[in-house]
């Protein structure tokens, strides 16, 4: 117990300030932002997780109402700002458990549709979430630590902790970069034009600074920060002889606070105006260079054709036929304005039931074959002569004006006595449709684009991967990843870059395929992203999934085209916006006919080096607390 100002006894808390003031700073926020007491509820602890959580789900597919974004950001400044004055320099266990709960019931219910692939991955679904949602308590410790330790403003606070784990979780454990804040704003693209130079770090990084920087106004325009909080610190160290609680209340304004009070402010207002003049600028600009010469036509068809786990041979064959009646619907439609350039088709689904192998004719056999060589070479010619047929069809289609494919198809490249099996996209020459390769001449293999990054619990489970047997015994191949990007060239001088399933999901993935392509002289004009989300059932993954393309045209200023088994297929320009796209669980065809962009944001230079400088930032408390820990056991 100690004595207050009046002499009156007043209850002590563990920490050493006064529980009255503990009590007057937990309500104060709420009270400072003008709400009721009812309302004031949800902005304090224990709703607050819960309220933010619940924003930033509706802020995301299936709702994907962009101002849950935005609140989103608010609420958690307020987090952070109700922590600033209470005794303990850190969260309790019971409010970090809170916060992860939250957490994790927001993304149990943003992912609940990966359950729905495959047995097995209802374990990877909770797993996932479960681990996804450690990054928001981790973003609040982080924010406390730096507005209370290092002094940092309310804003910058904010901005600094929830990028630092937006990249971490984009490259920890293969990295899940999905479902950002930026993701949030695709349905306004206005917001996102500076995703063309810091990414969508970048924006994530605005809008909380934007969050932080409206709650700091709020509060000083209630009078808090200029009256009740300086009397309620001066009373506070009135009543606290101990320096060590003196150095952890704040301290007052200075003028270093007011710089950045006015530089978050310009930076803030600066980001904004930009944005919407930039926007502006460049449809000016189209409109003036009208009409512009397309990059060529792209013939994008999507359909449904059943997963490897309730296909059977019959329904695969159905589902390959339907894929070329849409086809041929789509053709006499295309070809009424036009020849048509490229011919897209979805992942995995112009194999069939028949996967395009490659065989270089040498002695061994590999294990996993489980033939001899002359089956294997009897498979071998089977399988070739069914790929030309399947070609022939297809060619058949255009009239004589048959134009390039680029499918995705399973790959089964046998050479040395080793069987090396691959998630591709294969590109398809017309010269390539008039005879079989002879064992192991090459004379008319096709190229393919190898799948770089494979998906976790998908195409690879940690540790099960590793143990001989162990995917077979699921029901799921080996598959070995790709590690070179590649792109094509049509007729007309354009070329395209493949990416495969979820590899859009990663953008540092993304600029670096492009990035590579332009140093060897291969530059692509437009990014290609073919996929199966059939596995989904047409649950909101399949908006996840798109999101990302999204935000990858925006991110390499390059127009994205997206075919996708049961959708979502569409044309994307490179501000982002949704030139056009089709319903999910749909047969349809999109004749997209993007054109050049022209641009290169700063993030083809220099990618996420600038969020990694941040994140550098945002480890400081973790650095901080290292070196407390080695020294309190030097001690």
């Amino acid at each position: 117990m100690k004595k207050s100002s009046t002499d009156k006894l007043v209850p002590e808390s563990p920490g050493g300030l006064p529980t009255t003031y503990q009590s007057r700073q937990q309500n104060g926020s709420a009270s400072a932002l003008g709400v009721g007491r009812h309302l004031g509820a949800f902005f304090s602890w224990p709703w607050l997780p819960w309220a933010l959580c619940l924003a930033y789900y509706v802020s995301q597919p299936p709702l994907q109402w962009p101002i849950g974004g935005w609140i989103s950001c608010v609420l958690f400044a307020i987090g952070v700002h109700q922590r600033e004055h209470l005794h303990s320099d850190g969260f309790s266990r019971r409010e970090l458990l809170a916060i992860w709960s939250a957490a994790s019931a927001m993304w149990l219910a943003m992912l609940q549709g990966i359950r729905l692939a495959f047995w097995p991955l209802t374990a990877g679904w909770i797993a996932l979430s479960l681990y996804l949602a450690i990054y928001i308590p981790i973003a609040f410790v982080i924010a406390n630590s730096l507005r209370r330790r290092f002094r940092f403003s309310l804003p910058l606070s904010c901005g600094v902790a929830w990028t630092t784990c937006e990249l971490i979780r984009s490259y920890l454990l293969t990295g899940f970069a999905g479902c950002t804040l930026a993701h949030s704003q695709t349905p306004w693209p206005v917001v996102l034009p500076l995703a063309s130079h810091f990414g969508g770090y970048g924006v994530g990084f605005m809008m909380m600074l934007t969050g932080g920087w409206l709650v700091e106004r709020v509060v000083e325009f209630r009078g808090e920060v200029r009256g009740e909080k300086a009397r309620a610190t001066e009373d506070a160290i009135a009543m606290a002889k101990d320096s060590e609680i003196k150095q952890r209340l704040p301290s007052k304004s200075s003028r270093w606070d007011r710089f950045f009070h006015s530089a978050t402010s310009f930076t803030i207002a600066l980001w904004l105006s930009s944005s919407i003049l930039g926007v502006r600028a460049r449809d000016a600009y189209i409109e003036g260079q009208k009409p512009i010469k397309p990059l060529g036509r792209f013939l994008l068809v999507q359909d449904m054709m059943p997963t490897m786990f309730e296909a059977t041979q019959e329904l695969v064959e159905r589902g390959w036929a339907q894929y070329e009646r849409t086809t041929r619907r789509a053709a006499q439609d295309a070809l009424q304005s036009g020849p048509v350039d490229l011919l897209v088709w979805p992942e995995s689904v112009f194999a069939g039931t028949a996967p395009y192998m490659i065989w270089d004719g040498g002695p061994s056999v590999p294990a996993q074959l489980n033939m001899d060589r002359e089956k294997l070479d009897v498979v071998y010619r089977n399988l070739s002569l069914t790929h030309l047929a399947k070609l022939q069809r297809l060619t058949k289609i255009f009239d004589g004006r048959p134009p390039k494919f680029l499918m995705g198809t399973d790959v089964w490249n046998v050479h040395d006595g080793e069987l090396e099996r691959y998630n591709a996209a294969l590109w398809v020459e017309p010269d390539q449709r008039v005879a079989v390769a002879g064992v192991g001449s090459g004379a008319s293999e096709s190229e393919f684009y190898a799948k770089n990054h494979l998906v976790m619990f998908g195409e690879y489970i940690p540790i099960l991967s590793w143990i001989p047997g162990a995917m077979q015994a699921l029901g799921l191949g080996e598959l070995a990843s790709g590690k070179e990007p590649k792109a094509w060239r049509l007729a007309n001088g354009t070329r395209v870059a493949p990416s495969v399933c979820f590899e859009d999901f990663v953008p540092h993935l993304m600029r670096s395929h492009v990035q590579r392509l332009i140093r060897s002289g291969k530059s692509p004009d437009v990014l290609i992203n073919i996929s199966n989300d059939g596995w989904f059932r047409g649950s909101s993954i399949l908006d996840h999934h798109f999101n990302s393309a999204i935000l990858t045209a925006i991110e390499n200023r390059m127009p994205v085209l997206v075919t996708s088994n049961t959708g979502i297929t569409a044309w994307v320009d490179g501000d982002g916006r949704v030139v056009k796209r089709l319903p999910k669980m749909e047969a349809g065809w999109i004749v997209a006919e993007p054109i050049p962009d022209g641009r290169v944001g700063w993030w083809a230079w220099w990618g996420d080096v600038p969020a990694r400088g941040i994140a550098a930032i945002g480890l400081l408390p973790f650095i901080s607390w290292c070196i407390r820990r080695l020294r309190s056991r030097a001690n």
